[in-house]
């Protein structure tokens, strides 16, 4: 490689350039008799510049000067080193816009409208009237306050008011008026007065309303629909009134001689029942009110028995009787705790109100323990209870146990039946009695002993007797469950299949992919009674822990897992490394692939091998640029893929001189300076004072130094 010389002529111009310039006040608004300070961000060095308060200048500096506007106001100060303008003591009268303007060495503009206000004081409110009376009257209270600008609001305790039906904000919000007053109009009522800088509120005012009375309302010290006789009865009577209500009583329309909120009945009879009423007056709204208590007095039942006709046989008529000491409104019967209903039960009947309850075929169902319960309007009474106990049976007769058993158990079969009094048992299998009795545990079982094994059950009271079967299966137990792949390599894109293997009655195989069921889709299969998994074809998805279920009705059992790793690649082969050396250096190239098992690398430069492995370090010599290329390849999917990357040599750059030959630089005149350099130069940049600039003719310009 030979040497190369640049040289680069070029003249110093300033032209404008671009740069954003934000203004951000201390505060905005602002209270009056405070202080701002306006900031300058984000900017540059401002040769010349103006602070600006409308139309009129309070600040212009320059290089070596700063001159102040004829409308500076008092308190106003200017920072030149910052550029920020600070405002002490502020007045209405420091509202505006204010606005820097940069002149040299850009032009550019910024500016914030400032808004100075006053303080919210002299919070007042007074009302129109406190004493009021509910539905009749009206209110208007009305608040008052300096300050600018001035937002008013409501508040009747926690709660904003807002206009409704009857309420309404005037006069800017100052006023608030409500018609036709009731209860929860009487507050505290507070005003809010606020503006942007500032808020206050008024005391807080109540209003007095009377109302009512309303929601009269009788109690008794225990509320009864109806009393027992000798009971005390004590009646209150409550309203909702301002002030509270006057009170008298009436008895059945009678006005009595009772005064006040209380009247107690003792030790009562039934003669005293009837409409007992209250009436309310409030001395201020001299409105009335009254309310009606219906009280119910009654004597109590005293004794309650069952008695039966006889002794109860199945088939066969029988009648139970409920007698009462007492008035009796109603008799229920109830059998175990639960109410009869004839209408609903058509083997039962009632009579003479209720008082005999009539079985027209007794039978098993109507076993169970009777009572009767008679009541009135103050009392109930439950008789003891009857024990129905009905001969009968066998009936309902049932064989239990399992259906199905292991080859060498033994199980255990019992049978019952319901039956009065208890039956007597016998087992038979294949026509032969095998045991008698209700329960029966075999001998170890074989395949043989599968079969139906039946219970009798016999009443030796009745004579009856009935049957129930058991069928039992037995089965030889899951074991020795594998997969296995039959030597195949789980290539991507082939097929592959899996096979499960086990001993004994299989009945079922499940086949699981990380312990997630498979099931059969457009790449999988099941064959031979679901044993053989086929996949067709393989992909990276099919990846996982394989296994499959064997099971028989007494048992499963699940294989080990088969790991399945498809191989696959290489693929997405990729090199990477510098595509530029100098000579006398060295050079390291990287090469990778997607691969299972991982890829081998083999590198060459043009056609000539230089290594293997996933790298290749190269001292760089002048025959070393060229095409490098690495070859990935698999060697049980025998595949294989390339890579390559062009490398270029380059001389290292030395011996960089800057001069001005025999020039002297002269003001306002142009000058030249010469860059030299040893190797292969691409790109020269110039810098002044250690710092890179663009070479422009504007930015050389002198014109470009002047403020």
């Amino acid at each position: 490689m030979g040497h190369k010389v640049l040289a680069v002529f070029f003249t110093l111009i300033c032209a404008p350039g671009l740069y954003a310039v934000f203004l951000v006040p201390s505060k905005n608004p602002v209270a009056v008799g405070t202080n701002v300070t306006i900031k300058v961000n984000d900017t540059g060095i401002i040769t010349v510049g103006l602070w600006l308060f409308g139309p009129s200048t309070l600040y212009m500096w320059y290089p070596g000067g700063l001159t102040q506007g004829a409308s500076l106001q008092t308190g106003t100060e200017f920072d030149s080193s910052t550029y920020q303008l600070t405002l002490s003591s502020v007045t209405l009268k420091n509202s505006g816009l204010y606005v820097l303007e940069s002149m040299v060495p850009i032009k550019t503009r910024a500016e914030i409208a400032l808004d100075v206000q006053e303080p919210v004081s002299n919070t007042t409110a007074f009302v129109s009237m406190t004493n009021l009376v509910e539905f009749n009257d009206t209110v208007t209270l009305t608040c008052s306050a300096s300050g600018t600008p001035l937002w008013f609001s409501w508040h009747n305790g926690s709660s904003t008011v807002t206009p409704g039906e009857r309420v309404e904000l005037r006069n800017g919000g100052r006023e608030l008026f409500i018609n036709g007053v009731t209860r929860y109009d009487e507050g505290p009522f507070k005003c809010l007065v606020k503006n942007n800088i500032s808020h206050a509120e008024t005391n807080q005012m109540n209003l007095n309303i009377s109302y009512g009375p309303g929601n009269l309302v009788i109690t008794a010290s225990s509320e009864k629909m109806v009393y027992v006789s000798g009971s005390d009865i004590f009646l209150s009577c409550s309203a909702d009134s301002k002030p509270t209500a006057a009170f008298y009583w009436m008895y059945n329309g009678n006005r009595l001689n009772v005064y006040g909120s209380s009247y107690n009945l003792r030790n009562t009879t039934q003669n005293m029942r009837g409409e007992y009423t209250c009436v309310g007056k409030n001395p201020v709204t001299l409105r009335y009110a009254e309310v009606t208590k219906m009280i119910q007095i009654v004597d109590p039942i005293s004794a309650v028995t069952v008695h039966p006709a006889g002794y109860p046989v199945e088939g066969t008529a029988f009648n139970l009787s409920c007698n009462v000491v007492g008035p009796v409104d109603s008799i229920h019967w109830m059998k175990n705790g639960k109410y009869l209903d004839d209408d609903t039960d058509d083997t039962i009947t009632f009579f003479n109100n209720n008082s005999i309850l009539s079985f027209y075929h007794p039978d098993l169902s109507d076993d169970g323990l009777y009572q009767c319960a008679a009541s009135n309007a103050v009392s109930n009474m439950t008789s003891q209870t009857y024990d129905l106990m009905v001969n009968y049976g066998p009936n309902n007769t049932e064989a239990s146990g399992p259906h199905i058993a292991v080859v060498g158990s033994s199980v255990t079969f019992s049978c019952s039946s319901v039956s009065r009094p208890q039956s007597q048992y016998s087992w038979y299998f294949s026509g032969l009695n095998v045991k008698n009795g209700s329960v029966y545990v075999t001998e170890p079982l074989s395949k043989t002993n599968s079969g139906e094994y039946t219970c009798m059950a016999f009443n030796s009271i009745t004579g009856r007797s009935s049957i129930d079967s058991v069928t039992l299966a037995v089965y030889v137990p899951v074991s020795n469950v594998t997969v296995t792949s039959n030597n195949q390599q789980p290539i991507f894109n082939q097929s592959f299949t899996l096979t499960c293997t086990a001993n004994g009655d299989v009945q079922h195989i499940q086949w699981m992919k990380n312990e997630k069921n498979l099931n059969s889709d457009n790449m999988i299969n099941f064959t031979d009674n679901q044993s053989v998994l086929y996949i067709n074809p393989l992909t990276l998805s099919d990846n996982g822990l394989y296994q499959c279920l064997a099971t028989t009705a007494v048992n499963n059992m699940t294989s080990v897992t088969y790991d399945l790793k498809v191989f696959y690649g290489p693929w997405n082969t990729t090199i990477s490394g510098p595509l530029v050396g100098a000579v006398g250096h060295n050079v390291t190239f990287s090469c990778s692939a997607d691969s299972h098992p991982t890829s081998r690398y083999s590198w060459f430069l043009n056609s000539t091998k230089l290594g293997e492995g996933p790298e290749l370090t190269k001292d760089l010599s002048l025959n070393s640029s060229g095409r490098y290329t690495c070859m990935a390849s698999n060697e049980i999917t025998g595949r294989s893929s390339n890579a390559s990357l062009e490398f270029t040599l380059r001389y290292p750059i030395s011996n960089v001189i800057v001069n001005a030959g025999n020039q002297q630089p002269v003001f306002n005149q142009s000058f030249t300076l010469t860059c030299t350099a040893t190797g292969d130069v691409e790109h020269i940049q110039w810098k002044k004072n250690g710092m890179f600039f663009i070479l422009t003719m504007e930015s050389l310009s002198p014109m470009a130094t002047r403020p």
